[in-house]
Formats: structure tokens, sequence, C-alpha cells
């Protein structure tokens, strides 16, 4: 009977994809004091910044990631096997393209750019921050090329292993880091940046190239086809993939800027506070991105099938569940500053507010996304896109005018959450108002 309830609960991948997520949000958790005490605040703060680029790197791929989600299972649906393997080869060609294309162009940025006097950074040479970024684009533009298979695995329903797979990155690269402690507890801070990269680095491509080995295999697929993918298809993939790209990019706006505004107004070494925080409260963020991960292809398939019912049950579920984050999410607002005394070694002094203004943001942003993944699965993004674009433009003058207002770091977490009360009211409703359309099951 406890074989049968473990073997029940590994083949779900909803609770496994959670399962991992929180393993690899615990690594994190873990990674960050240790970074914290070997870089210091003001290198730990560089490094905050570079891999923010990261994240903006991995989402410049004209949302073909975003397609697969939603592409693949109409095809599976229709069982065209062969434009099926057409289209993953195309995908990983212009992939494979704009990887090379935007490690050009941001080559050419990072030279032209004085990142040292934009990002207030008080130490180390201008070359040799150059040099940082450089290394790391690199790295990250090789990853954006093998992350494919994280979407692959949604796509046919097997999001827990695209899940799995961060998690073994996340504690591959926590080791490597322990060891590096070990054998190197003293090596000049320029030392340390660089052996950081190298580790995060290649840590995520081993990973990346082996999970990607491990999908075509496990899925008995392979890119050898005779068919071509039609022009209308690539078309509409690319029109399809372009809404996905504006709302990526505009979702990494409005989440992920913040560090840089708040390093060129106040230095990398005030992005510490926020960041603890930030990370103590993307926790249930992670776990609820990685449990509704696989709905988006499982919407896409619902409602192409015209199922209603099934539609407006997972609704009714999720609203349900919201009930539940929202007391976890009261509870972790009040033993925050208790776990961040235990978690951080080094003293932090928090601005008063910051914790309340962030619990506030996570809690709106838990409720929209579950929505947001629905209108994503089903390709109704018109309006999603408006409504992101609006906010785009909000984002920055409503953070430099809480700046201006003497709400310090607490600025750029105010602006979110006027921002994100606006989605509370509109995204659901567009959702309901879009089941409501699709005609009743028979």
């Amino acid at each position: 009977m406890l074989t049968t309830l473990i073997r029940k609960i590994t083949s779900n991948h909803l609770v496994m994809s959670g399962l991992y997520k929180g393993v690899s949000g615990l690594s994190l958790f873990i990674s960050i004091p240790i970074l914290i005490s070997y870089l210091g605040d003001t290198d730990y703060g560089l490094w905050v910044l570079v891999f923010a680029l990261f994240q903006w790197v991995l989402l410049m791929d004209f949302g073909l990631a975003s397609v697969l989600k939603t592409k693949v299972p109409i095809l599976i649906h229709e069982n065209r096997q062969d434009l099926l393997k057409s289209y993953l080869k195309s995908t990983y060609k212009i992939t494979a393209y704009i990887a090379l294309f935007l490690f050009v162009f941001f080559l050419v940025l990072i030279f032209i750019i004085d990142l040292k006097t934009f990002l207030k950074i008080p130490v180390h040479s201008s070359m040799f921050v150059k040099k940082l970024f450089v290394i790391n684009m690199f790295f990250f533009c090789l990853n954006f090329l093998f992350n494919v298979h994280k979407s692959l695995f949604v796509a046919f329903l097997k999001g827990k292993y695209a899940e799995q797979s961060i998690a073994v990155n996340q504690i591959l690269f926590l080791a490597s880091l322990g060891v590096l402690i070990l054998i190197a507890p003293n090596i000049p801070s320029e030392d340390k940046l660089m052996i950081i990269t190298l580790l995060n680095g290649l840590s995520c491509f081993l990973v990346n190239f082996l999970y990607t080995l491990f999908f075509f295999y496990k899925e008995e697929l392979n890119l050898k086809t005779t068919v071509k993918t039609s022009k209308e298809f690539l078309k509409e993939i690319i029109v399809l993939g372009t809404k996905y790209m504006i709302i990526q990019v505009g979702l990494l706006f409005v989440f992920s800027s913040d560090n840089y505004i708040l390093s060129s107004v106040f230095g990398p070494k005030d992005i510490v506070p926020y960041e603890i925080v930030n990370k103590y409260f993307q926790f249930p963020i992670m776990i609820m991105l990685a449990t509704l991960s696989p709905l988006w292809s499982m919407f896409a398939k619902n409602y192409v099938q015209n199922k209603k019912a099934v539609l407006l049950a997972s609704f009714k579920r999720f609203n349900l569940l919201f009930i539940i984050m929202f007391l976890f999410i009261a509870l972790i607002s009040l033993i925050c500053p208790f776990v961040i005394s235990i978690w951080i070694k080094d003293k932090i002094t928090l601005p008063s507010g910051l914790i309340l203004y962030t619990a506030i943001a996570t809690l709106f942003r838990v409720f929209v996304t579950f929505y947001t993944f629905f209108l994503n699965g089903i390709g109704k993004l018109n309006k999603y896109i408006i409504l992101l674009l609006l906010s785009v433009f909000l984002k920055i003058p409503l953070s430099y005018l809480f700046i201006h207002l003497n709400f310090g770091i607490n600025s750029v977490v105010i602006s979110t959450v006027i921002i994100l009360l606006i989605w509370v009211v509109f995204i659901p409703l567009e959702c309901y108002n879009i089941i409501k359309k699709i005609p009743s099951d028979e």
C-alpha cells in the first residue's frame, strides 16, 4: 500500500514539480548567506546584478519556449508527428541564431557602456567589470540554447522533469560553492567572482545538456524528418511567439528591474536588504510557478477540446487553494525577521515596511499567476499585453516618485503592489469572460 502511494505521488507531475521547486528554493536560500559571507555585501550586490542580466537573456527567445508549451500539445493531439519533429528542429535552429545574435549584441553593448559608473560599483576596475559581464554572457547564451528542454518537458506534460533539472542544477552549484570555500577561502575578491562565474556557468550547462539528451531518449524522439515547417505555420509561431516575448520582457521589467533602479540610485550594497527579503518571499512564488507549470499545456489541451466544466473546476480549486496560500504568506511574514536573523549571519537592517509591502506584492502575484497561465496556455493574449505594457510604462515613474517621497528601497515594492492591484481585478475577469464563451460540455 505504501509502495502504491509513493508511486502515485512520484507519478503526479503537479506534486513532484512543487516538491522539486521546494528543493531548488531551499538550495537557493542556503547559497545566499554563503555567497554574502564569501563575497561581502558589495560583491554580492554585483553578482546579483550579473545574475539579473541572466534572467533577461533567458527570456529573449522571441517567445519560442512559450509557444512550444502551447503548440506541441495541439500537434500531439492531432497526431502530426512529422510536423512536430520539423517544428522542434526549427525551434533549435532559431534559438541558436538568437543566442549568437544576443552574445554579439551584448558584447558590443558591454564595451560601449561604462557599467562601473552606470551601476555605481565602488570597487574593481572598469575592465574587470566588463570582463565579468562578458564571461557570464557567454555562459548565459550557451545555456539559452540548451534551456529549451524545460519547455519540451512541460509541452509533453512531463513538467516534473523540468523542475527536477533546476533542482539538480541548484544542488550542484551549492556543492561546488562549498568545495570552493573549503579549498580557497581567502583568495582575492576578483578571483572569487570569476571562479563563481565559472562554477555557475559550467554546472548549468552540464545539467541542461544531460537533461536535453534525457528528454529525447525518454520520448524516443529524434529530429530526423523530410517534412519542412510551412511558412504559414512558422508565421503563426512567430506572431504568437512575439506576443509571448512581449509578455516575458514586460514581466521581467516589472518584477526584475528593481535591482537596477536601486543600484542606479543607492549603489549595489543597498540592494542586499531588498534582495534578501525578496528572495525570502520568492519561496511561495517558486512553489506556485512549479506547481502550475504543467497546467499551461493542460489548459491548451482542455481549451481546444472545449472542456468548459474541467476549466471552471480548476479555477474553483485554485480559488480554494489560494486561501491556504494567503494564510501561509501571512505566517511567513510574521516570522520573517526571526528567520532572516538565523538565515543571514551578518546583521542586516531592514527598512520599516519592507516585509509588509513585499508580502502584499507576493500575495497579489500568487493569485494572478494562475490566471495568466490560463491566458498563456490558450493564447488569448491581446488584452493581457495591453495591460502589461501599461504596467511597464508605470513602473519606473512610480518607483522614482516614491523614491522622491523618501520611501527609500521600499519604493520599488510599493510601485509593484499598485501595478499588481490593477492586475488582480482585470486579469481574472478576462479569464472568466473567455470561459463563458466556450460551448457547454456535451
